[in-house]
């Protein structure tokens, strides 16, 4: 009898699920408002849900601070885009096009003055080379925009929806969740 060994390499993708929203406003709260939801689902170790839900400076040194851990991004957020549907969730992958210095110290100095903006966001870690290679964005286009702490009626009753919608952004499917 002879023994066969195969040496296999196994690698573990680290995925940061990143809620970012405007505090009390409800459905442009939705990155963070999600979070919770997310939280009560199984995930492996390999994902880690984080609220950065604040300015952008502070979020690069948050990145900063541990250079090359996340393998993955997935950003959750809510903008009010002019031609969309409310409610609607887009999912892109991010491009990382070419930026333009000014624009970049526009979003720096909208960042310092306490704005959260997911563009703002965006531009200014691409711009430092915070992200990893590979970063998705969720969007919600807001139903209602008002001053309040939940996500209108109409945003929570598709929770179950939208955390499918992240599993995918997350190339994790239903039957793969791991405890």
């Amino acid at each position: 009898m002879s023994w066969h060994f195969i040496r296999v390499k196994i690698e573990f993708v680290k995925v940061l699920i990143a809620g970012v929203g405007h505090p009390n406003l409800k459905d442009l709260s939705f990155g963070q408002v999600l979070l919770p939801h997310l939280k009560q689902q199984n995930w492996t170790k390999d994902f880690d849900l984080e609220n950065l839900s604040f300015g952008a400076i502070a979020v690069l040194q948050w990145f900063q601070d541990y250079p090359g851990k996340y393998d993955r991004v997935v950003f959750v957020s809510a903008a009010e885009r002019t031609g969309r549907k409310p409610g609607t969730l887009e999912v892109n992958q991010w491009k990382f096009a070419p930026l333009d210095e000014v624009a970049v110290q526009e979003s720096v100095a909208e960042s310092v003055t306490g704005i959260i903006s997911l563009d703002n966001l965006m531009m200014i870690l691409q711009y430092f080379k915070a992200l990893p290679p590979e970063v998705v964005v969720l969007d919600l286009e807001p139903v209602d925009s008002n001053i309040g702490f939940e996500c209108s009626p109409e945003i929570t009753a598709r929770f179950d929806e939208f955390s499918e919608i992240v599993r995918r952004a997350c190339d994790v499917e239903d039957g793969n969740k791991n405890e």
